[in-house]
């Protein structure tokens, strides 16, 4: 007769073997699976590529990431270049020369690093001639597209027959392609505004790189071509991204008129803003989502529009505010 502690002590072994087994073909699925989702170009993985969006969760639907008090810093010294006359007339953080771009692959910074060349934008050429002595301003709206503040501001704008500039954000628009759509059917302009809305002055040139490309890439799918313009969330620029937009034939875009929307001001401040520092030549910062705050936006943007008409400004794109400079 088999001792019954032999039984047991035979039960426990088989017990743990089981264990170890289990916990071995655990681990390999973990790796298989963890390899197999890692993309270097897996525009649906929101939070995987570049660790943790912080700024994901408010745009698709919380509170807003906004362009917050950095954009009040970049106002600030669009506002002292414009008047000390250094300011160009497209109210732009800073214009970059036209560079050879036209293919993704690798180039080499001044620092010496390996940066990510961008696509060539494929947007059309814009030809626009302003008459003598007109008024020219260009109306952003940035972070969206939505379907609600979006389409109420397009509404407002065909009201008025007011053209504007979207900068978009690459999680709205995955979102929201069918908006982008109508955004260009009624004339008005798209910008490329990064795919997770981060500050790009804390990134590195391949992450600054993939916000931008990949943005890119979802904006081509909507409308069918790739975006000149591209604005930094916050305002936030440095060297690096500077010359990777120039290197690339690409517009940075800043703005001289920031209607402090994102902060919650009332429709009655934004109009009394917008009024008071509005000059020919300039661009109005506002915006098409974020948070409950952008009602007030939707709000003022009648009032704004019908002012600056009796002023004698016509409303335009940023891509003809720049292209009635070159004249």
């Amino acid at each position: 007769m088999i001792p019954r502690e032999l039984f047991t002590d035979r039960r426990k072994k088989k017990r743990r073997r089981r264990l170890v087994l289990l916990v071995i073909a655990a681990a390999i699925l973990l790796f298989v699976g963890s390899y197999n989702t890692q993309s270097a170009w897996d525009l649906w993985a929101d939070d995987n590529i570049i660790g943790s969006a912080e700024g994901v969760e408010a745009l698709s639907g919380g509170s807003a990431p906004g362009d917050s008090p950095r954009e009040g810093q970049n106002i600030a010294s669009a506002a002292g270049a414009e008047e000390n006359g250094d300011l160009n007339l497209s109210g732009k953080v800073e214009k970059q020369p036209a560079g050879t771009g036209g293919q993704t692959g690798q180039k080499q910074d001044k620092g010496g690093n390996s940066t990510l060349k961008l696509d060539k934008p494929t947007s059309p050429v814009v030809q626009y001639e302003a008459k003598a002595g007109s008024k020219l301003v260009a109306l952003t709206f940035d972070d969206g597209p939505d379907t609600s503040y979006t389409p109420a501001i397009l509404d407002i704008l065909k009201q008025y027959n007011a053209k504007a500039t979207f900068f978009t954000v690459g999680t709205q628009i995955k979102k929201y392609p069918d908006m982008m759509k109508r955004i260009v059917k009624e004339g008005h302009e798209i910008g490329n505004h990064t795919y997770h809305h981060k500050d790009l002055s804390k990134l590195d040139s391949d992450h600054i790189a993939n916000e931008i490309m990949w943005t890119d890439t979802l904006i081509q799918q909507a409308v069918g071509y790739v975006p000149r313009l591209v604005r930094a969330p916050y305002g936030a620029t440095n060297s690096t991204l500077n010359e990777m937009i120039g290197a690339n034939g690409r517009d940075l875009v800043g703005w001289t008129v920031d209607t402090r929307d994102w902060a919650g001001e009332s429709a009655a401040s934004i109009k009394a803003n917008v009024n008071k520092n509005t000059k020919p030549g300039g661009i109005i910062l506002m915006h098409s989502f974020g948070s409950k705050h952008i009602k007030n936006t939707v709000s003022a943007l009648p009032g704004v529009i019908k002012e600056l008409q009796k002023k004698g400004y016509t409303f335009v794109t940023v891509d003809e505010l720049l292209a009635a400079k070159k004249h």
